[in-house]
């Protein structure tokens, strides 16, 4: 694997395009041609995702049609991979990093990788016939999903081609299979032209509902606002006759104490200190009756 290049090798790189020199033009230095291969080789790098767990053989099959223009070896390709790996993965080809095989380094790591990350053949039929939905993608995306899925567990076209259409609303499935071309391909065209028009026609069939409802919630928040202003008039108007009632018996009892004080000729009759101060009262009025009522008590 070529070095990475230095800040100095990236500069004069720079100025080469600047002066409008072309990296692959013919030259007598050494450096220059050091430098655009330096350069290249990052650009390589940069289209060479980090490794995914996923899907590591379609990771592997990227990497691979990434290198095959560059024609590099054995060795450049394992530090790749090496590159792209995350510190988890590292540890599961720690040994083949610490001590790497003297030939065929390249596939014996991807070996190893494949082994540890891509599922078994009976794990990937059963999230085939069991696990994988349509949700919110087209039925040609799901289409090829359970594609790879049945490649790799080795389902045969005929079982695919069932599996699939279950997936799929009874709308859609109605339409094609009635369809004279019964091509996979061709099938999930077809399947993802009804599921844009029905889905179309329910996000209108939203709208519309929503447009005609609007009327009586309207009218429904407007009676319910009425009637709490009903029930707190109906509160306030309630308390004041409370208050009013309240405020006339004791006007009321405060008449009959005073006029049954004023009239002395009263058995009842109690001085002003008895009448205000009752049993505490230190002074007394005659006649008062507050003494008599007290002996009459012992």
């Amino acid at each position: 694997m070529p070095e990475i290049p230095t800040p100095q090798g990236v500069y004069q790189y720079q100025q080469q395009q600047q002066q409008g020199m072309h990296p692959n033009a013919p030259s007598t230095s050494s450096a220059q041609q050091t430098t655009a291969s330096e350069v290249s080789s990052i650009s390589v790098t940069a289209r060479i995702p980090d490794f995914w767990i996923e899907i590591p053989r379609l990771w592997f099959a990227q990497f691979e049609s990434i290198m095959a223009p560059q024609k590099q070896g054995d060795e450049c390709k394992f530090n790749l991979v090496i590159s792209k790996l995350g510190r988890d993965t590292i540890q599961q080809v720690g040994d083949l990093l610490l001590n790497p095989p003297s030939e065929q380094k390249y596939n014996v790591l991807k070996q190893r990788l494949l082994s540890i990350y891509e599922e078994s053949a009976e794990r990937q039929f059963q999230k085939l016939i069991s696990e994988i939905e349509l949700g919110d993608q087209k039925p040609s995306q799901l289409l090829r999903k359970m594609s790879e899925l049945a490649r790799n567990a080795n389902v045969a076209e005929s079982t695919l081609h069932s599996l699939w259409l279950q997936r799929l609303p009874g709308s859609v499935r109605a339409v094609l299979t009635v369809s004279q071309d019964q091509k996979l391909d061709n099938l999930a065209a077809i399947a993802d032209k009804i599921m844009e028009n029905v889905r179309l026609h329910e996000v209108s069939e939203v709208a519309s509902s929503s447009s005609s409802s609007a009327f009586p919630i309207n009218e429904l928040m407007s009676h319910i606002n009425k009637l709490s202003l009903e029930v707190a008039e109906l509160r306030n108007s309630r308390f004041n006759t409370r208050g009013r009632g309240r405020g006339l018996n004791s006007r009321f009892r405060g008449r009959s104490r005073s006029r049954q004080r004023r009239d002395q000729n009263s058995p009842n009759w109690l001085c002003y200190y008895h009448h205000r101060f009752r049993g505490q009262a230190q002074k007394c009025e005659q006649p008062c009756s507050w003494k008599t009522k007290s002996e009459n008590s012992q």
